[in-house]
């Protein structure tokens, strides 16, 4: 997934719970105003809240930002067997 351009580091960042900065994003799944989803270089992130959007996408650089009310994120699985599983956020 990772080519010359793209970051090959992750990172979040999370302001006033109303600006969230993400580095290492390699694809984007769903953008909604309560809920987003995309996977990082460390595995799917949902992130939860009201009024969500995107600010800056580059997916040429790996960057996404969002603004609203950020409720929540989490890392949604790790990618085994060709399959996203539940098991690592029960550890």
């Amino acid at each position: 997934m990772n080519d010359g351009n793209r970051l090959k580091s992750h990172s979040l960042s999370l302001s006033d719970r109303k600006n969230l900065a993400m580095t290492g994003i390699t694809k984007v799944i769903s953008i909604e105003p309560e809920l987003i989803i995309v996977v990082s270089e460390m595995g799917r992130i949902k992130i939860t809240g009201k009024e969500l959007q995107a600010t800056n996408l580059d997916m040429d650089r790996g960057i996404l930002d969002i603004s609203g009310n950020v409720s929540s994120f989490s890392y949604i699985g790790d990618k085994q067997n060709g399959q996203f599983s539940l098991k690592r956020m029960f550890q």
